[in-house]
């Protein structure tokens, strides 16, 4: 089934996407994501990052997050204003507003390190949709630069299906940075991303092109810049990473256990060292 015409209320896209979707859950799924999307079609300069830039890129064919992430290029206050402005004036029918939130105090976190968060409260044609949970941090290691514009195939549909535009590529943090971020995320003394395996796996099988020469001066300089554990760390299991593990696994061609995709993520890492010293 695909509509022609756009949507004319809030309550006749919800109708549309129940029609499509017959199952609560796959109802829930397709708003989200497609809300992810919107929000990012009004961002500022800056790039998408982490879970979300991982479904901006694969579609369905990676973790199902909530969430959106990106890094800013310019001040918070001159991000924030061009956010406001750009969600006042919409895109596709969809407006929002942003609201700030108080940010976490996580143990022997630097605050410079911590995400900003926002709810980004979005109407369709004037009315209430949906709420999308944003964060944004800066731009550390020029991560921010050059990004990759991407939107899978699949994002575009769900709101072609619907009779809505099509939304363009995105800005998302190149691979190579989103490989640094994973494993220092993972490797940090009591995390609980277990998901990150997950995520490199589906990167580096996607990505064909990848330099690990220079993943590996990324991951350096990341590393160095936080100051916090050192290059290359070696991964081991954390509190109730084999459940954390097999959750974010379900119905992605990846590793069946956590056991195996520690190994599989410790040769990773001893692949990137070793293309970093053989390009010496």
């Amino acid at each position: 089934m695909k509509y022609d015409d756009i949507p004319p209320s809030v309550r006749s896209l919800e109708q549309r996407i129940r029609n499509l979707e017959k199952d609560a859950g796959l109802v829930q799924r397709r708003r989200i994501a497609m809300a992810l999307v919107v929000v990012s079609q009004m961002l500022p300069e800056g790039a998408v990052k982490g879970g979300s830039a991982m479904a901006l890129r694969y579609g369905r064919n990676t973790r199902f997050t909530r969430d959106l992430d990106a890094a800013r290029v310019k001040s918070m206050e001159k991000f924030r204003s061009d956010f406001e402005s750009s969600l006042a004036y919409g895109w596709a029918g969809f407006t929002g507003r942003l609201v700030k939130k108080s940010p976490p105090k996580p143990a022997g976190i630097p605050s410079a390190y911590v995400m900003q968060p926002f709810e980004v409260k979005l109407d369709y044609k004037g009315r209430s949709w949906c709420t999308v949970s944003f964060e944004l941090g800066h731009n550390e290691i020029g991560d921010t630069d050059d990004p990759e514009y991407r939107i899978s195939k699949e994002l575009v549909e769900l709101f072609a299906e619907l009779g809505l535009e099509n939304p363009k590529p995105v800005p998302v943090m190149r691979s190579g940075h989103q490989i640094a971020q994973k494993l220092h995320a993972v490797s940090s003394p009591g995390s609980d991303r277990a998901r990150d395996l997950v995520d490199l796996q589906l990167l580096v099988s996607a990505e064909e092109d990848l330099d690990f020469s220079q993943v590996a001066t990324t991951c350096s300089r990341l590393f160095r810049y936080r100051k916090q554990q050192s290059w290359p760390p070696t991964i081991s299991s954390g509190k109730d990473w084999p459940q954390l593990y097999e959750e974010a696994a379900q119905e992605l061609d990846v590793l069946p256990t956590v056991h195996e995709a520690l190994a599989w993520t410790n040769n990773l890492i001893s692949q990137i060292t070793s293309a970093s010293e053989n390009s010496l």
